[in-house]
This record gives structure tokens, C-alpha cells and sequence, in this order.
């Protein structure tokens, strides 16, 4: 009999409380991988933001073996939303960051190549004026002759740049013409807002097809200023002599 009240106590517990007994958490990883998933969106703008998809899938996948070894967390449903949401944007950004690096590298080596055909034709003040930022080069218009005579900073510039190790090999060769020759791309970077590409080519006599140099040319991309900010500009970074064949000698 003394029983009795405590087990009537305990069997309206129970009964006035059933839903509270069967209650399940909602595991608070699944929602946070669920919500990362629906912004790994962000994944296709720049490679910088890939890691917000990895994190979705690491914090979906997280919550769900612990959803699958718990009896109170409930959420599998939003850990696999949250995983897919992120598979699909991370890849998207990968295929359209691999696709963009591909355009930017073929560019840099184009301009690469027409920069150095400049220095081999001895064209060495439109060479010179590819090294400059926009807001320093001269309209297609001006006579480069006049423009770096006028003043002696300017001249000081071109002279600097003549007496630069590659340029000054190339400007010096007395022979008949010379061409240049893709060989490979050797690098790509990306830093601080602007694009790198370091490319090799090989300088031949175009008559005799002989090898004469190898030489690396560093291109950089970078955004124009003031009316020009939202257009982007190649400029010659450098150029360095590699190997020298036994017929440049």
C-alpha cells in the first residue's frame, strides 16, 4: 500500500508526458553544415572561399555518424542536404577555377610572347612601355621618340631597362633576325589581387633555326585605377636568360 502514490505518480508522469519521453534533439552540426551548405554558393567566386564547402561537408558528415549512434539527436535529413548542397558548389568552383587558371595562363603566355617579339624585332621603347603600369604608358598616338627625350627621369627609365642582363644580350645580337618559341608554361600564382605567369621560350636565328637562348618571362595582371578600375591590364614583369646555346657566343 505504501506503493501505491509513488507508482500512480510515476504512471501519470508517463502518460501526461509521453511526447517529452520521445522527444529528440536536433543536432545543432546538421544545421550549421545545412546552412554552410546553402552558402558554399560563395565556392564559384573565388578559390579563396572553397573552404566554405569543405567545412559543410566535414560538419554534415560529423553529424551524421553521431546522429546514426545516438537515440536523441534527430537531423540526418539537413546532414545530407548540407553534404550535397556543398558537393555540388565545391565542385562547380573547382571545374570553373580550373577553367578560369587555363584562360588566364593562355593569355599571360600570348602576351608573354608578343612583349618578347617587341625586344627581338628592337622595338625597345614599346618593350619598355608593357613594364609600365596604364597610368604610365603613352597613348598609341605619341611619338615614344619625343616622349622619352623630353625630360631626363624618363630617359634615366628607358637607359635601365636597356642595360637590363636579357635585354641588353638581345638588343646586342648582330646577326639576322630572331624569333621566339614556346616551350612551356612554367608557373602560375595568385597574390595580393594580382595574377602571375612565368612562362619559358626559346630565342632561335629564324634563318638558320639555330637555338641561341633560353629565356623566362614573368607576366602580372593587375587592375587599372581611377576610370579604369574595373579593367584589368598585362604588364611585363621581367625577363631572365636561362641556357645560352654555343651559336649565341
Amino acid at each position: 500500500m505504501t506503493d501505491t502514490p509513488n507508482h500512480a505518480s510515476g504512471a501519470g508522469f508517463s502518460a501526461e508526458n509521453e511526447d517529452l519521453l520521445e522527444y529528440r534533439e536536433l543536432s545543432r552540426l546538421a544545421i550549421g553544415g545545412m546552412v554552410l551548405g546553402v552558402f558554399s554558393v560563395l565556392a564559384i567566386f573565388t578559390s579563396v572561399l572553397w573552404i566554405v564547402p569543405v567545412l559543410a561537408i566535414i560538419l554534415s558528415l560529423v553529424a551524421y555518424y553521431q546522429i546514426q549512434k545516438s537515440d536523441v539527436l534527430t537531423g540526418k535529413g539537413m546532414a545530407l542536404i548540407g553534404m550535397g548542397l556543398a558537393a555540388i558548389w565545391l565542385g562547380i568552383g573547382v571545374t570553373q577555377g580550373g577553367v578560369r587558371d587555363r584562360v588566364m595562363m593562355s593569355t599571360s603566355r600570348e602576351m608573354a610572347k608578343s612583349w618578347l617579339d617587341l625586344l627581338l624585332e628592337k622595338k625597345t621603347m614599346e618593350a619598355h612601355q608593357l613594364t609600365l603600369r596604364p597610368n604610365g604608358r603613352q597613348s598609341a598616338t605619341t611619338s615614344l621618340e619625343g616622349y622619352y627625350q623630353k625630360d631626363d627621369l624618363t630617359k634615366e627609365d628607358l637607359e635601365a631597362f636597356e642595360t637590363h642582363d636579357a635585354v641588353k644580350v638581345l638588343r646586342g645580337w648582330a646577326g639576322g633576325p630572331l624569333e621566339a618559341k614556346f616551350v612551356r608554361d612554367i608557373s602560375s600564382s595568385f597574390y595580393e589581387g594580382v595574377n602571375y605567369g612565368r612562362h619559358e621560350f626559346q630565342v632561335i636565328d629564324k634563318e638558320s633555326g639555330k637555338p641561341l637562348w633560353d629565356v623566362e618571362v614573368l607576366m602580372k595582371r593587375e587592375r587599372g585605377y581611377g576610370e579604369k578600375q574595373n579593367e584589368f591590364f598585362w604588364i611585363a614583369d621581367s625577363i631572365s636568360l636561362g641556357k645560352t646555346y654555343p651559336d649565341a657566343r
